[in-house]
């Protein structure tokens, strides 16, 4: 069983940004005022980034000490956590960005969260196709 956890973590992790990035931040944007959907997005788009660095590390840390021969999925969950950890990162500067009428700069970080997080889905969604069973 704890061999395939992290296959399942990689499931989890391209679920949540699926469902996130197609349902939940369009639906958003739709439904809520500007000023009301702003609040939530910045709310909700750290935890986002945090809770798929935490399954990306965790996932990496069952693969390391299960002694698993799943080198690309190990580079995957580094790489996935990694990139996670920067977009969290740089949130408050994206904010800062964007209150400041900075839009160049709020662009820029926006459309690199964007591509990290595409990124991200991409390797995770390559797991289910290199995985050793």
């Amino acid at each position: 069983m704890l061999k395939h956890l992290p296959l399942f973590l990689t499931g989890i992790i391209s679920g949540v940004i699926i469902y996130q990035s197609a349902m939940i931040a369009p639906s958003i944007n739709k439904l809520l005022s500007t000023q009301d959907a702003s609040t939530y997005l910045r709310f909700i788009w750290p935890k986002f980034f945090l809770i798929i660095a935490f399954l990306s590390i965790v996932g990496g840390i069952i693969i390391q000490f299960s002694n698993q021969d799943q080198s690309f999925a190990k580079i995957v969950f580094i790489v996935s956590s990694v990139l996670m950890l920067i977009c969290f990162f740089t949130v408050p500067f994206m904010n800062d960005a964007r209150d400041s009428g900075k839009q160049n700069l709020f662009f820029i970080l926006h459309a690199g969260s964007m591509i990290f997080t595409l990124i991200v889905l991409v390797i995770n969604l390559l797991i289910l196709i290199y995985w050793k069973y």
